[in-house]
């Protein structure tokens, strides 16, 4: 049926994801940043602006591992450290150029499901 959360589907589609991601943000000769995922091979995506940075990297990781839409709340979402988060929060509409010569790591915020966990 359409619509219907499978356990099993989740725990499927769960263990396509990296215990981490490593994005490297880089300046688009059209304005905005492209950013990479480093290690998921050929995956990028496009930004406007610092606000979007978060909800674009995760829609890219989300389609180069096929996520359907219904799946998407059940999945990972990656995030910076906490510290690195409110740093990113108080940039303006400017990436520091500091930020564009290294990668960020990224980790799942959340709770996976496992079948090897305790209940």
């Amino acid at each position: 049926m359409s619509g219907e959360i499978s356990f099993d589907k989740v725990i499927q589609l769960q263990s396509q994801f990296p215990d981490f991601i490593k994005v490297k943000i880089n300046e688009s000769k059209d304005g905005g940043y492209w950013v990479e995922i480093l290690n998921v091979h050929g995956c990028f995506t496009q930004v406007d602006n610092i606000q979007e940075l978060f909800s674009m990297v995760n829609d890219a990781v989300y389609t180069y591992f096929d996520i359907p839409e219904e799946y998407r709340m059940q999945m990972p979402r990656y995030f910076p450290t906490e510290k690195l988060r409110k740093e990113i929060q108080k940039w303006d509409k400017n990436i520091p150029m500091e930020t564009l010569q290294k990668p960020i790591l990224f980790f799942p915020a959340g709770i996976r499901i496992s079948t090897t966990s305790a209940l």
